[in-house]
């Protein structure tokens, strides 16, 4: 209990061996992981990790490897670079955050993106046509936090960031995608093993799962086989806001109903963002 107490709370050794004995701590975390629920009905023991699960089976009609299908590419190391690293602190929306680092990415990067854009021009948007009733948002009946992937696409497409978007159904689909296309937004479960980068900068899906992310795989290094996530926890996180992950680690995580989407056709559209 002493790491989830540090990990919520910040709190160290000394103040947790003060504390520990205290019937009230028990309580407390009941207490706050109660109000984890998300939409959906499901829960999560970290707030920032309130993607729901949501696949729409039309999406595919509308593969990534369509760009590819006739003409197959090798694979290649590519870093799509991004300048921006959005705080969620410990709120939810980490679909609006993982798509804003989308944007704010190359190919087409988005100027004016603000943690504030992200939670409420796409999250709050998104929950709104999520298909479930509450949100985050003031004027929502209930509170919930939480929404799906596919809705904060629908909000950044409907905003005019990109003309389409194609989803990858494989490894080797993300592999193509992010060696060619662009940046991926993707969601996966997300483990104890995944909050720390190890030394090397890495990070593995081990230990309980305690939510699911939305999140960002902005770069392909074929000889080292891994990517790089760019995260929506702060340039003080992680490798200065990244981390890498395994292709195989990253396998393990698609074939867990993980998603993968990718914007096509990019737009700067820094007169749609509002300050």
């Amino acid at each position: 209990m002493f790491e989830w107490f540090k990990k919520m709370f910040g709190w160290g050794k000394g103040l947790y061996d003060e504390y520990k004995d205290d019937p009230r701590i028990k309580e407390i975390k009941e207490e706050i992981q109660e109000k984890f629920k998300l939409k959906n009905g499901e829960s999560t023991t970290d707030r920032r990790l309130d993607r729901v699960e949501f696949f729409d089976e039309r999406s595919k009609e509308f593969p990534v490897s369509f760009f590819w299908s006739k003409d197959k590419k090798p694979l290649r190391s590519y870093t799509w670079r991004c300048k921006k690293f959005l705080n969620q602190g410990m709120e939810g929306a980490c679909v609006g955050f993982g798509i804003c680092h989308e944007l704010a990415a190359r190919p087409a990067e988005v100027e004016g993106l603000t943690n504030r854009y992200a939670r409420e021009h796409i999250y709050w948007e998104a929950q709104k046509i999520d298909g479930w009733p509450g949100g985050a948002y003031p004027e929502a009946d209930r509170h919930y936090e939480g929404t799906a992937v596919l809705a904060g696409v629908k909000i950044a497409h409907k905003l005019g960031y990109f003309d389409s978007y194609r989803w990858a159904f494989s490894l080797e689909d993300l592999q193509l995608g992010v060696g060619y296309n662009g940046p991926a937004v993707i969601g996966v479960n997300w483990y104890e093993g995944m909050f720390t980068p190890d030394e090397k900068g890495y990070i593995y899906p081990t230990g309980k799962q305690v939510g699911k992310h939305c999140t960002l795989v902005n770069a392909i290094n074929i000889n080292q086989q891994r990517f790089t996530i760019h995260n929506s926890w702060g340039k003080n996180w992680g490798m200065h806001g990244e981390c890498y992950i395994s292709f195989e680690d990253m396998d393990k995580l698609l074939k867990q109903r993980g998603e993968v989407v990718f914007f096509i056709r990019r737009h700067e559209s820094p007169d749609k963002v509002i300050k």
